[in-house]
């Protein structure tokens, strides 16, 4: 009965690290950052990948080569998309993580 609460105290915590996260993404470029709330068109998404469930980053993980110029205002998302979490699955033992970077537009 020991074994049992001990393997089950286990499988929790694991489960429990594996859907951890403490991802940082740096919002750059010239553009102003526009609500939440408002509606806009994507222009750029970008993957971005951590190690040690999100503490280090791999890689780049700024937005500043994903905002044009041109662009006068802009909103960012991150999310786990379908794609992330199939990555992460795989990926997750090792302490490697993904997320998905989203901007758009606004007017």
């Amino acid at each position: 009965m020991k074994t049992r609460k001990l393997v089950s105290l286990i499988l929790l915590l694991a489960l429990t690290m594996s859907v951890v996260g403490c991802f940082t993404i740096r919002i750059g470029g010239k553009a102003e950052l526009a609500p939440s709330t408002e509606v806009g068109a994507k222009i750029a998404e970008k993957r971005c990948w951590y190690a040690l469930w999100g503490l280090v980053p791999i890689g780049d993980n700024s937005t500043d080569s994903l905002v044009p110029g041109t662009v006068k205002k802009v909103r960012v998302e991150t999310k786990f998309t379908v794609t992330s979490f199939l990555i992460n699955i795989f990926t997750g033992i090792a302490t490697i993580e993904t997320i998905t970077v989203e901007i758009y537009e606004v007017k």
